[in-house]
């Protein structure tokens, strides 16, 4: 039975692309995102918008290839293809995008969508420093410049206060989330949580606020009663799995799993830790430590991972990169290493956004669950 609230949230989403219009409309300016290493509390401390901009569709990567090689990942080719169409209302009501250096092939692509679009790069270092991090809080408080610059608005220190409270509080509902799927049986299946997080990137936060209230209670409910889904519990790690691409969640649960987690862009590296404090310096330190494959010796996102399955009761790991993600790809070498040290069954998956490998995951992840 599908849970009343994700069907609010898909009434919610139905309704976002006029009701952005209409704040666009009312002099809002609305900041596209490709990252969760993006400040949101910043966008909205200048009375603006931000609205997540990854494309997980497969539809638009012939034209993106027009401009892009083949052999690049299906993430960054449609992204480019939804500009470069046309066909993404959110790309169209965008005044300005934010990119960020955690990839090659992302940077690169920016050069190229620059010509279609304002844009604004943030360069992440890539080493974990104290002399990167400062690096990083220098790029943060240009982001506050460009804002202000853009919205004619002032970020108040009283502002930046109440913003980083409500992210905050987006941040704390979702851990109160991970908190209820640690229960057996699960309340919820990982598909509708995987639909959350991707419309969390869209949606007003207000209105993010009212669903994830609304979803924690009942599923606290369901779990009072005993209600839930059973199955072999699933941890997913890897690349996001942004709006479009549910395939290999959908596979895991058709088989006999259930997804209980993600350390993913869409999970976990999304709303762990909180701001501490209302500085930029507090705000910049606070994504400075999302542990992402693009940092190195990223010993963080491991032990992340570990003390996931710990804490979920996760009877294995699926991880899950997309085709010529090398970050990512390189660093399931380090990952599966260590998981199979602590004795976590792993299986390492790569996908495109086609459908043509289908039934040949189905087969290797049913082979997966059967075998732990």
């Amino acid at each position: 039975m599908e849970l009343k609230t994700i069907k609010k949230l898909m009434e919610k989403f139905a309704n976002r692309k006029e009701q952005l219009y209409k704040q666009k409309e009312e002099g809002k300016k609305v900041f596209g995102m490709f990252c969760a290493y993006v400040p949101i509390e910043l966008i909205l401390a200048g009375n603006a918008i931000p609205v997540g901009l990854c494309g997980g569709k497969n539809d638009t990567i012939p034209i993106a290839e027009e401009d892009l090689p083949r052999n690049l990942c299906p993430l960054i080719k449609s992204s480019y293809g939804f500009k470069k169409a046309k066909s993404c209302p959110y790309f169209e009501v965008s005044d300005i995008v934010i990119g960020e250096t955690t990839c090659e092939g992302k940077k690169k692509m920016f050069e190229l969508m620059e010509r279609l679009v304002p844009m604004h790069i943030m360069h992440l270092p890539h080493i974990k420093d104290e002399d990167s991090l400062k690096i990083w809080i220098k790029e943060v408080e240009k982001l506050k410049e460009l804002i202000e610059k853009e919205t004619d608005n002032e970020i108040t220190e009283e502002k930046l206060k109440e913003m980083v409270d409500k992210v905050n509080r987006v941040r704390a509902l979702f851990y109160k989330l991970y908190e209820l799927r640690k229960n057996k049986p699960v309340p919820i299946k990982g598909i509708d949580v995987l639909k959350l997080f991707q419309f969390a990137y869209l949606l007003d936060i207000d209105d993010t606020i009212e669903i994830l209230g609304d979803l924690i209670k009942e599923l606290e409910e369901k779990v009072e009663k005993g209600e839930g889904f059973e199955g072999k519990r699933i941890l997913i790690t890897g690349c996001p799995m942004v709006a479009g691409n549910n395939k290999i969640v959908e596979l895991i649960e058709e088989v006999g799993g259930v997804v209980v987690g993600e350390e993913s862009c869409t999970g976990t590296r999304f709303f762990e830790n909180f701001v501490e404090g209302y500085s930029i310096e507090d705000i910049a330190k606070r994504y400075f430590k999302i542990p992402c494959a693009c940092r190195f010796k990223n010993d963080d996102r491991i032990e992340n991972i570990k003390r996931l399955v710990k804490e979920l009761n996760a009877d294995g790991v699926v991880y899950c990169t997309l085709q010529y993600c090398h970050t990512f790809n390189v660093e399931g070498a380090r990952v599966e290493e260590e998981l199979k040290k602590e004795g976590i069954p792993v299986i390492r998956i790569e996908t495109d956004y086609s459908e043509s490998d289908k039934e040949q995951l189905k087969t290797r992840l049913e082979a997966f669950i059967e075998m732990i």
